[in-house]
C-alpha cells in the first residue's frame, strides 16, 4: 500500500514546500549563504552538499513562488496517488540528476551557478507522465489544462531547444535530467505494481549473505 505519511497533519509535500520556503527566504536575505547552497558546477566536486542543498533554495520570490504552486498541485497529485515514500526519494533523485545534467553542461565554467527546485519538480511531472498520462494539468507558458503526457513532451523539447539557444536564464539541462529521471522512475513503479518504493523491486530476489 502507498502511505501518505502526515506530521502535524501535514503531508510530505506541504513539508517540502515549507522548507523550500524557509531556506530561500533566508537564503535570498543573506546572500552569502545563498552562494553557499547553490550549485556551481566548477565547485561541486568539491562542495558535495550543493547536488542537495540547491534543490531547497530559490533565485527570486516569484521562481519560489512558481515553484511552489507547481510542487503543490503536482507533489500532492503524485503523493496521495503512490504514497510519501515514493514523492520523498523522486524528488530528491529527480533534483541530483539534474544538478549532474548541469554539471556535465558547465563543468568548466566558474560563473555559472544554478538553484531551486525545477529539476526535482520535472521529475515529478515526468513520472506523472507514465503513470496518469491523461490528467490535465497547466503547464507554463501555456494557459490551457492539457494531458501530462503532452505537457511532458512539451517540457522536454522547450528545454532540448533552451539547452542550445538559452533564451531565458534557466537551468534548461537540470530541468531535462529531473524530467528523463522521472519517466524513469514512473516506469519503474508503473512495472512494478503495488512496491511502495524502489527499494522494494527486490523483494523477491534471492538473499545473500556476506
Amino acid at each position: 500500500m502507498n502511505k501518505v505519511y502526515k506530521l502535524l497533519d501535514l503531508s510530505i509535500t506541504i513539508w517540502l514546500i515549507i522548507v523550500i520556503f524557509v531556506v530561500s527566504v533566508i537564503g535570498l536575505m543573506n546572500p552569502q549563504i545563498l552562494n553557499l547552497i547553490a550549485f556551481y558546477p566548477y565547485y561541486a566536486t568539491t562542495h558535495p552538499w550543493v547536488f542537495i542543498t540547491s534543490i531547497f533554495g530559490s533565485g527570486s520570490l516569484m521562481h519560489l513562488f512558481f515553484n511552489g504552486m507547481a510542487l503543490l498541485f503536482l507533489g500532492l497529485l503524485f503523493e496521495y496517488s503512490y504514497g510519501s515514500k515514493n514523492l520523498l526519494i523522486l524528488f530528491l533523485l529527480s533534483g541530483i540528476v539534474g544538478n549532474i545534467f548541469f554539471l556535465f553542461q558547465y563543468y568548466n565554467d566558474p560563473m555559472i551557478g544554478g538553484i531551486g527546485a525545477s529539476a526535482a519538480i520535472s521529475g515529478i511531472l515526468g513520472a506523472l507522465g507514465i503513470l496518469n498520462p491523461k490528467e490535465k494539468i497547466i503547464i507554463f507558458p501555456l494557459i490551457i489544462p492539457i494531458d501530462i503526457r503532452y505537457a511532458v513532451i512539451f517540457w522536454i523539447i522547450f528545454n532540448l531547444i533552451g539547452i542550445f539557444y538559452p533564451f531565458v536564464p534557466f537551468g534548461f539541462s537540470a530541468h531535462l535530467g529531473g524530467t528523463l529521471f522521472g519517466l524513469l522512475y514512473g516506469y519503474i513503479l508503473k512495472k512494478h505494481k503495488g512496491k511502495t518504493s524502489i527499494d522494494n523491486i527486490f523483494d523477491n530476489q534471492e538473499e545473500i549473505y556476506l
